[in-house]
């Protein structure tokens, strides 16, 4: 963690001021108003030992709602637990079951989770209503069924825990202070002031040793704030006041005390403001004061942040132009205020308006073809000539709108369409020794403002600007990476950790001219929240739930300001033998296109690159999974199919591409890789229309004058400082006339980031928001709709008996690799569980017993099989798609005991996996399932959901299949067409067929050949 800040001193409130303050009321004391008898379960955080599907969870039974319910697996004993959230005295426990009730159960309490004591018993429960008188204590209580009454498993409409505690009924849900923005006078160690809203008991903030601490927490919009808990470490503050602002400038205290005794405090408090601040005048102790959590209960107003969408994302109609838009004027930039004033002429006849603005959507429809930018959204209907927002626009650089007018019989007449830009940064307060002269960072500290350190100023204002301003040497260093070595450059290789790349970050704003870099990693699979790779989404196809992950990605990257990320992928897997096909978005051009615009907006945070963007990066032009990294074999045909995802991406906005190492026998005969090609970069640009940034691959320093004189712009990963090299060859070898070219898209990207104004994250603050719960739970989300199962003969779900035995063996089970490839850094950071982990967890809630290889007499072997991770290369030879002796022996041994057989398939590419496909009773298919394979895969075979995922691509029958018998990866030996898709096993008029079919834009079959299973395969119910 970076040094603490200097302190800011405060006057301590006088003695006397504060008596006179109590006398008159002024200050609120601490109300501990016990409650008798009150409902402390509803809303309350509950878990249970299983669920029989996604729509009766856990939560469901203290949601207050009697048409909701939680139900169990088909087995005894289950469990149904809630946390109460402090130690409560219970005197009643009231259970309305389902039909499927228990004849025999216990409730219990417990004050850890772990230790329970019975308080009730019963063994000839009648099910209905039970509203039981008991007598206990605990945090946690628990209903635990020994004996169902039907086949079924338990079923509970409600479970109602009564009781009292000293200080009132816990609040429900969760704090609207958790994961906010915060800030602190001081800290110590690193010990961050976000760590006191990050949910977690184990991490805290600390200040350092001085009186007139405090903490402080944005929510975002106006808070009704109506409880607020103070979790105080040993180092607690004895006096210490809450106040409230909504500009953090002007503070309404709301409670106040100088006698706290530390602990828990649950505090009634009422008080609105965006901001609270706790504000500490007196320690306890020799030390600051320090709170393991500060959680602040109410709700938050967000009306002046979120838009009204009184529409669906929609086109402008046909007929535009009939009338004239006012202001703002046309391609205005809007500097001045968050809501622009909108006029227009007035329509005879006209008795409303309609108002229509292309809002940033995350609810488009991604399989659509056409610009995202181009979908409008109503956001007003006035009856006169003129609106302003009630709302704040958020930072874009092409808003469009238009207005239609609406007359007495409903007819309808559109306005021009006309465009805006609006930009009004907060300016970073980092201390990175760059002044604020005139609203604005005096980057080159010249004590002026120049135009291009001017925000108000156009972009291509700034550019050709800044542009003027720099050297050759300086221009050309904005096309080159180890920004960490050397300052002047203007992409940093990453991913770092947060203090790193803030160190980076100050490097840059130290050079002549102050121009930032921007950090980009190969995190194509999420940045600290690992989420599947590009091959398992598109076995779920849920292209929505795809557009989250990309946002999610974004936010936590935002956090500590990595600003690029070298992906997604837009490549069409057609080739097997191709090893990087699990990253693409396997076979179909259709899903590909899909979810590459779903990523792309995520990670942009809408339909073009703006302040609030992490930087895409789409690859590998022109489409590697036609043949692969050494050569594309696409033709004037199937090119169509491959490039489609990246015509894809541009609609989606993005604005940089990277060509991949591979040559194109159409583009480029006998022509270098992508990224030093002339033809295969005009090809891009000429037919493909696109405007934007080409980043190289990673080449050798020998590659980059190539490279740069054919049309890239950035030298991928490229070391200004590589032995033998220096910046001067590069000039010599590139025209200035390239070089300005290039930089100029350079710099343009950097001015729509925001990021001459904003250069950082919060390296401090951001990491303690980095995997939050809603995070993980959407990389399980993922990973559980991809899972796909392939075949069941009856044995999943996993219907065993408490004190039955499991055995989890295979190469994978213990693999905590095999879920990722070597881009996903941190998922182990984050306790990721291994298969053979999870599947123990989740036995264990059962009375299953778990044991790892072997067992003398299992009544279930799941064996986990498939390659370990790997990126460029297979780990087994790239012609050998299938499993290997050991792998396979594992099964027919099992097989051959007698004992039933679940074969869980990490599947990187599509296998041969006939040899032993009659042998297993279930086929799981979990791909390289992100961070939470493990308990996806766990849940799945215990039945806590169906599965959904379907095969991306095509399993081939036979090796005979994909190449001749003795082949290698060469075209010669090919028995597939590398660029042709589901033609595994097809005739020549079947392939004629699908190629005529892309030739005329028609969908293609999937059906055709004869593969072992066709693309789509997958049961997706038990």
């Amino acid at each position: 963690m970076s040094a603490a800040p200097a302190r800011h001193r405060r006057r301590a409130v006088p003695l006397l001021a504060v008596l006179l303050a109590l006398v008159s009321g002024q200050l609120a004391v601490p109300r501990a108003d016990a409650q008798a008898g009150v409902l402390l379960s509803q809303g309350r955080p509950t878990t249970a030992s299983s669920t029989e599907g996604d729509g009766t969870p856990a939560s469901a039974a203290t949601d207050g709602n009697t048409a909701t319910r939680w139900s169990s697996a088909f087995s005894d004993p289950q469990w149904l637990r809630v946390d109460l959230g402090s130690t409560a005295a219970l005197d009643r426990v009231v259970l309305n079951w389902e039909a499927a009730h228990a004849t025999a159960f216990q409730v219990q309490t417990s004050a850890d989770g772990a230790a329970w004591t019975t308080v009730h018993t019963t063994s000839n429960g009648a099910g209905g209503t039970q509203d039981l008188a008991i007598s206990g204590s605990g945090r946690y209580v628990r209903v635990l069924g020994t004996a169902r009454a039907t086949g079924y498993g338990y079923s509970l409409w409600e479970f109602q825990v009564y009781g009292t505690t000293s200080d009132g009924p816990p609040p429900a849900g969760t704090p609207i202070s958790q994961y906010k923005q915060v800030a602190a006078s001081t800290w110590e160690g690193g010990n961050a002031p976000a760590a006191a809203l990050d949910g977690r008991a184990n991490t805290r903030w600390s200040s350092q040793f001085a009186d007139n601490q405090w903490l402080r927490v944005d929510f975002g919009g106006v808070a009704t704030i109506n409880q607020v808990v103070l979790n105080w470490e040993g180092a607690y503050a004895r006096g210490y006041r809450l106040e409230t602002s909504n500009d953090a400038t002007t503070w309404t205290q709301v409670y106040a005390t100088t006698t706290s005794a530390g602990g828990v405090e649950r505090l009634n408090v009422s008080g609105t403001g965006r901001h609270l601040r706790l504000f500490a005048t007196a320690r306890a102790t020799g030390y600051g004061v320090s709170l393991w959590e500060f959680q602040v209960f109410g709700t938050v107003d967000v009306s002046e942040s979120t838009p009204p969408l009184l529409s669906p994302p929609t086109r402008a109609p046909a007929g535009t132009g009939r009338f004239a838009l006012t202001a703002p004027a046309d391609n205005a930039m809007v500097t001045t205020t968050r809501r622009p004033a909108f006029s227009w002429a007035a329509v005879p006849g006209a008795v409303r308006y309609q108002v229509w603005l292309n809002l940033s959507r995350t609810d488009y429809d991604f399989t659509a073809s056409g610009n995202l930018i181009d979908l409008y959204t109503k956001v007003a209907e006035p009856t006169g000539t003129g609106y302003t927002p009630t709302w704040d626009v958020a930072d874009r650089w092409t808003y469009k709108w238009f207005v239609v007018a609406v007359d007495g019989s409903g007819a309808t007449t559109a306005s021009n369409i006309r465009t805006f830009s609006l930009y009004r940064p907060t300016l970073t307060t980092v201390d990175d020794g760059v002044r604020t002269v005139n609203g604005s960072r005096d980057l080159n500290r010249n004590g002026t403002v120049e135009p291009y350190e001017d925000w108000r100023q156009p972009v291509e204002t700034r550019v050709n600007d800044l542009l003027g301003r720099m050297t050759t040497e300086e221009k050309a260093y904005q096309m080159f990476y180890n920004a960490q070595a050397f300052p002047r450059s203007g992409w940093h290789f990453g991913p770092a950790e947060a203090q790193d790349l803030h160190a980076v970050l100050l490097g840059s704003s130290g050079t002549r001219l102050g121009i930032p870099a921007v950090s980009a990693g190969d995190t194509i699979a999420g940045y600290k929240t690992t989420y599947p790779l590009q091959s398992a989404l598109a076995a779920a196809r849920n292209y929505p739930l795809d557009y989250k992950l990309g946002d999610m990605q974004r936010r936590e990257q935002l956090e500590v300001g990595t600003r690029g990320v070298l992906g997604p992928l837009a490549e069409v897997g057609t080739k097997v033998l191709y090893p990087r096909i699990q990253e693409g978005n396997g076979e179909s051009a259709d899903v590909a296109s899909a979810q590459v615009r779903a990523l792309v907006a995520g990670l942009q945070g809408g339909p073009e690159l703006n302040p609030a963007s992490v930087l895409a990066t789409v690859k590998h032009w022109p489409g590697e999974g036609a043949g692969g990294e050494a050569l594309i074999v696409f033709d004037n045909v199937t090119i169509k199919y491959h490039t489609a995802p990246f015509r894809a991406a541009m609609e989606a906005g993005a604005v940089n591409i990277m060509p991949g190492y591979a040559g194109s026998s159409l583009l480029d005969p006998g022509g270098p890789g992508a990224g030093d090609s002339a033809k295969i970069l005009a090809y891009l640009r000429q037919n493909l229309g696109y405007t934007g940034l080409i980043t190289t691959d990673w080449l050798p320093s020998g590659n980059w004058v190539g490279a740069a004189n054919a049309g890239s712009d950035v030298m991928g990963g490229a070391d200004p400082g590589a032995p033998g090299y220096s910046m001067a060859q590069f000039t010599a070898g590139v025209p200035v006339a390239h070089i300005d070219d290039a930089v100029r898209r350079v710099l343009r990207l950097k001015f729509k980031l925001g990021i001459f104004e904003n250069p950082y994250g919060d390296p401090v603050n951001g990491p303690y928001r980095f995997h939050k719960p809603e995070y993980a739970a959407l990389a399980n989300q993922a990973s559980r709709e991809a899972m796909t199962l392939l075949k069941n003969n009856g044995t999943l779900p996993v219907r065993l008996n408490a004190g039955d035995d499991v055995v989890v063996a295979g190469a994978r089970a213990d693999d905590p690799a095999s879920c990722c490839i070597w881009t996903s850094y941190f998922h182990a950071e984050y306790g990721s569980q291994t298969m053979l982990e999870a599947i123990r967890a989740r036995a264990a809630r059962a009375g299953v017993n778990v044991h790892e290889d072997t067992h003398p007499s299992p009544d279930l072997a799941i064996v986990a099989v498939g390659e370990p991770s790997y990126t460029h290369a297979t780990s087994w030879v790239k012609e050998q798609p299938y499993l290997p002796p050991d792998q396979l022996a594992l099964i027919q041994d099992f097989k051959r005991r007698g004992i039933p057989v679940v074969v869980a398939l990490v599947l990187p590419r599509p296998y041969v996996i006939t040899e032993w496909h009659d042998l297993a009773d279930a086929i799981v298919v979990t791909y390289r399932g992100g961070e939470e394979m493990g308990p996806a895969l766990a849940s799945l075979l215990f039945g806590d959901y169906a599965p959904r995922g379907t095969l991306p691509w095509q399993l081939p029958r036979a090796l005979s299949d994909v190449l001749r018998p003795g082949g290698t990866d060469t075209p010669a030996d090919a028995v597939e067409h590398w660029d042709v898709p589901f033609d595994l096993g097809a005739t020549a008029a079947q392939r004629a067929d699908i190629r005529a079919r892309i030739d005329a834009g028609q969908p293609v079959p999937t059906t055709y050949g004869n593969p072992l299973y066709p693309f789509g395969a997958g049961l997706t119910r038990w």
